[in-house]
């Protein structure tokens, strides 16, 4: 056995054993896509009696947008770097004014479906 060959097996061994974690971690993937899935259809069922039939799949949206907004938070605050007392950073602070405009507009089209929705009912 020659060291090409031993190199060729060894390579070989290790683009298997990737080759079978990547396939684990896919079928993981979408287990757990499928179980959030469920879980959301199941949320929604439980609240249509109580909120109605538009308001339960808001409420479920609205969870997932807030989880969504925590790991941003979480992730943010985990890269960035402590900065010395009085150095601006004018790309973060452009950054986060992007963000809440785009917070904004977002609640403003929430408010506008949920005022569409209580003016429909008056009817």
């Amino acid at each position: 056995m020659g060291l090409h060959e031993a190199v060729s097996q060894t390579v070989r061994g290790f683009a298997d054993r990737v080759r079978r974690d990547a396939i684990a971690y896919f079928i993981c993937a979408i287990c757990g896509l499928g179980a959030v899935i469920l879980a959301a259809v199941a949320a929604v069922l439980s609240l249509v009696p109580v909120v109605g039939p538009i308001y339960a799949p808001l409420i479920v949206a609205g969870v997932f947008v807030l989880v969504l907004i925590c790991t941003m938070l979480w992730r943010q605050s985990a890269n960035g770097r402590p900065r010395a007392a009085g150095t601006p950073n004018f790309a973060a602070d452009q950054k986060q004014a992007q963000h809440q405009a785009q917070f904004a507009q977002l609640a403003m089209i929430i408010e506008a479906v949920m005022l569409g929705y209580s003016m429909s009912r008056r009817r």
